[in-house]
């Protein structure tokens, strides 16, 4: 739609006045400026608003997730391939690793051990260093 508005609007902008024809009045330039923004807003509006539930973990985030790739998917080839992973990822159970309440914050500055789990640890770091031992580096073979 937004690109017949565009069309008719060159149309009318470099096709040559006729002798003795007024000429097309410039407002309706800014009419067409003033259409195009309203169409392309109705189209960003609903990711803007589901973005910002994704991000403060609105409980209303998920389905205005949905709703925005669905809108998101008039937009080939980029909005059908954001519809399509919105839909795999909000339709499925994915999203509540993510997005649920109460799911626990896994950055790194938030991991504790477990109680007990210090010998686990050390048991690594033996297996660790019983690996670097056994695969050290060797000087590669002279081929001239």
């Amino acid at each position: 739609m937004l690109a017949f508005i565009v069309v008719i609007m060159m149309l009318m902008m470099f096709l040559p006045v006729p002798p003795g024809q007024p000429d097309f009045p410039a407002e309706i330039y800014g009419l067409f400026i003033a259409l195009m923004f309203v169409f392309q807003m109705a189209f960003a509006v609903p990711s803007f608003i589901a973005a910002y539930g994704l991000l403060k973990r609105k409980s209303w985030a998920r389905i205005a997730s949905i709703i925005a790739g669905v809108v998101a998917a008039m937009s080939v080839p980029v909005g059908t391939a954001a519809c399509v992973y919105s839909m795999w990822f909000f339709l499925g159970d994915r999203w509540k690793s993510v997005y649920e309440p109460g799911h626990i914050d896994a950055t790194p500055e938030n991991w504790q051990l477990a109680e007990g789990a210090e010998s686990d640890v050390q048991d690594f770091k033996t297996s660790q260093d019983a690996r670097d031992a056994a695969f050290q580096y060797r000087e590669p073979p002279d081929w001239r």
